[in-house]
């Protein structure tokens, strides 16, 4: 356990790893309750987060590195982000999840060069626009997140995530006026893992960027979107999670995303052939209206 009391890990040890389908962690009241209110009591406006943005429903982001150099945020936040974006956070993770991780990627520490906890770690440089930090093995990332649903919708269905993402973790900051319902983290697992998985390091997705048909999964698991609990998985073909439905409000989903970036691949996406075709006729500048028509 951390004795860092900012860190979201604070109050987690290996025991607290749930194995299948993948493994995660759904940790409730993950921080101090005195600290967590005041971040809530803290946080930034909305508007902010937009940050010029137009207001609709979906989700909005605003890095840690915009945080750290904005004088309107409180530097108890600030601080907050540095060490979620530190190697003092990445090597908490790996005293945490060492074992698990290479035990699910095997290769890891080849394809490094090094091992994990030689790994040279920084802030993603540039959000969501530049997520690889120059001469880093290891981009860090922080993330204030708003999602709007002033209609009943389905925030997200299942999924992967990007495969050069290590982890991914989500701190939920619900509002105690939100009397909506949804917008739970749900963990699924293959319903026919032989027709999703062309090997051990891929997986076979049915719309771009890398969207499952909810017909070929079952849940097996779910984050409640409640307030101070957090929700981490370590990335892999297997890791496939969705956000529920969530009915009406005018109040936002908000959470802090946690995440970082290695400099290559943990596994491959292969995508229906309709896809491929399409992002070749986009690498066609004559022929790039067709490649957005298809």
């Amino acid at each position: 356990m951390s004795s860092n009391n900012l860190s979201i890990l604070s109050k987690v040890s290996a025991a607290d790893i749930i194995h299948d389908p993948y493994p995660h962690i759904v940790i409730e009241n993950a921080l101090d309750e005195t600290l967590f209110q005041e971040l809530f009591e803290s946080l930034p406006p909305e508007k902010l987060v937009l940050d010029g943005r137009e207001k609709k429903n979906t989700w909005f982001d605003y890095p840690a590195c915009k945080v750290v150099n904005n004088s309107e945020i409180t530097p108890l936040w600030q601080a907050f982000f540095r060490y979620h974006t530190s190697p003092e956070f990445y090597l908490e993770l790996l005293e945490i999840f060492g074992g698990t991780l290479r035990n699910l990627h095997p290769s890891i520490e080849k394809k490094l060069g090094k091992p994990l906890e030689e790994s040279v770690v920084a802030m993603r440089p540039g959000g969501r626009q530049d997520r690889l930090a120059e001469n880093a093995d290891i981009s860090m990332e922080c993330q204030f997140y708003v999602n709007y649903t002033t209609q009943q919708r389905a925030v997200r269905g299942p999924h992967v995530d990007r495969p050069s993402e290590l982890f991914a973790a989500l701190l939920y900051f619900r509002s105690p006026d939100d009397d909506s319902k949804g917008g739970d983290l749900v963990v699924s697992k293959a319903k026919q893992p032989d027709t999703l998985y062309p090997s051990s390091s891929s997986i076979h997705v049915d719309h771009a960027p890398m969207e499952i048909n909810e017909s070929r999964v079952t849940p097996t698991g779910t984050g409640h979107y409640q307030a101070n609990t957090l929700v981490l998985f370590l990335n892999s073909p297997k890791s496939i999670h969705s956000v529920s439905s969530r009915t009406a409000t005018g109040i936002a989903r908000r959470h802090i995303n946690f995440c970082c970036d290695l400099n290559f691949d943990l596994f491959s996406i292969e995508k229906p052939m309709r896809e491929n075709f399409k992002e070749k006729l986009e690498d066609t500048p004559v022929i790039w209206r067709l490649a957005k028509w298809l």
